[in-house]
């Protein structure tokens, strides 16, 4: 072995034994997982909730709803965010039976719709009246909280922060608040915050139209659909729909929580098993990451080329199929995506970029999530001159070269070392460290996997490497768009 080799071995021993030395674990009868990672550097601790449930759990007609509860479960409880609530109670009960009144008659293009639209909005206005906005994170935040926030995958919703560690009792109340008492209060009005995001997002993006009907055309599973969800669907979308899907979906088995820095496992546990140890919710168990090599291909006969036009024209994406994140592909499928993008001597930017044939260019390992089957993505933009067509071609040479000579020598070993900088990195990070921690444990079935990922680059070969790029980046296993100016 290379006196560099053993220095990575010996300092991989070394991050493994400190990892095991920090990090605890342990699951409440309930099936709640915790995650807890002792730094004393600082009195500091940072906490992310991840809900083992995304847009890729939605049903039809029903899309957008897991990014809608994303919105909601800032609204707080009965007791956070409320100012009278037994008389807010009966007002939302009033929205919802207007709501689904103007709902049908909407459909239905009745002409009471408008005066039933009117009526809705007073009772959304008085309702609100009895609202104290911001409750749950003014909570927080005075408390000292940071960077609190969430977000919606298609695998996954996320919900993290990080605050003093003597807040912890606080922040272990209020999310114990609003996973097992949430009140989906202020919904029509969120759902406009909504209808704007999905605005800025897709409608008057220069590429969003054309994403959205790329990836509805390429991929066959849930995938297809926009997070966001489409705008007639979160239109029609009711509380008693958004509660149903909470009550499904957000059981304890579906969530684990992380708390990475200046606490002790005995504190987390003590805390854990006051706020949560009651918590009895059954929901739809989280599907599994698929272990299938079934690929998201579209249906036989469907062309595999999509055409269009947009404002963020001209470019050119392929969609590439590939297994989900179980698959022993998924770690080599991220070095291809580092050997081809990851750096500024990578292949697409020495050889596209650098060269003046591209203004950029892009290789997604896993898009648009990865613990199903799904596509590794790439997207480049040709320089004046440089056809799509052209284009195509150009990155068709990298791939081929990849797929027919494997990486080179340097290339395996800038990786190798890179490999540990980035697990290096991500430990000096409290919220880097709890998030990678949560993501592990649910989608691989332990956060250790990190280590093994690591121990399994640094033993990877060239033919390795070479034998998934020769399988994936084929003109068979492809859905092409180009994207012209509009």
């Amino acid at each position: 072995m290379p006196a560099n080799a053993e220095d990575r071995a010996a300092g991989a021993m070394e991050l493994e034994r400190r990892l095991e030395e920090r990090i605890s674990e342990f699951e409440l009868p309930n099936g709640l997982h915790f995650i807890v990672m002792e730094r004393h550097n600082a009195p500091i601790v940072s906490v992310h909730t991840y809900a083992d449930v995304g847009a890729f759990d939605e049903r039809d007609g029903q899309t957008g709803i897991a990014h809608l509860l994303e919105h909601m479960a800032f609204k707080g409880s009965q007791r956070i965010g409320a100012r009278e609530y037994k008389k807010e109670a009966v007002l939302l009960e009033a929205v919802d039976d207007a709501f689904y009144a103007f709902w049908d008659a909407h459909t239905r293009s009745a002409s009471s719709s408008g005066r039933l639209y009117e009526q809705l909005q007073q009772l959304v206005a008085q309702a609100e009246e009895l609202v104290e906005p911001n409750a749950f994170g003014a909570m927080l935040q005075k408390s000292g909280a940071v960077g609190l926030n969430a977000t919606t995958s298609h695998d996954a919703t996320k919900y993290f922060m990080s605050l003093p560690a003597n807040m912890l009792e606080l922040w272990f109340a209020l999310e114990a608040e609003r996973f097992q008492a949430p009140v989906f209060r202020e919904l029509y009005s969120e759902k406009k915050v909504v209808a704007e995001e999905r605005r800025s997002r897709i409608d008057n993006s220069p590429m969003g139209r054309f994403q959205e009907t790329f990836l509805s055309s390429a991929i066959s599973n849930n995938y297809r659909r926009p997070i966001i969800g489409y705008e007639q669907d979160v239109a029609g979308l009711g509380r008693r729909e958004v509660e149903a899907f909470f009550r499904e979906r957000y059981g304890p088995k579906n969530l684990a929580i992380t708390i990475v820095g200046d606490t002790t496992p005995e504190k987390v546990r003590a805390m854990a098993e006051k706020y949560f140890g009651a918590w009895r919710q059954d929901a739809i168990p989280a599907l599994p990451p698929s272990s299938s090599e079934v690929l998201a291909q579209p249906p036989s006969g469907v062309e595999r080329r999509l055409d269009s036009s947009a404002r963020g024209g001209p470019t050119l994406m392929q969609a590439y199929y590939r297994p989900g994140i179980a698959s022993v592909d998924a770690p080599i499928l991220e070095v291809i995506g580092d050997i081809m993008t990851g750096s500024r001597t990578a292949r697409f930017n020495r050889s596209l970029l650098q060269e003046g044939k591209a203004f950029g260019a892009n290789l997604v390992p896993a898009y648009p999530g990865d613990k199903h089957a799904c596509t590794s993505l790439i997207y480049a933009i040709p320089a004046t001159g440089v056809s799509l067509a052209q284009m195509e071609g150009l990155v068709r040479q990298q791939l081929d070269s990849l797929a027919d000579k494997g990486p080179t020598a340097s290339e395996m070993e800038r990786i190798k070392k890179a490999s540990k900088v980035e697990l290096v990195d991500a430990l000096r990070r409290n919220s880097g460290m709890a998030a990678a921690l949560a993501s592990y444990h649910t989608l691989t079935g332990s956060w250790r996997t990190i280590l093994q990922e690591s121990a399994q680059i640094e033993t990877l070969k060239a033919a390795d490497v070479r034998d998934v790029a020769a399988r994936t980046f084929t003109p068979e296993n492809c859905f092409t768009g180009y994207v012209r100016k509009a």
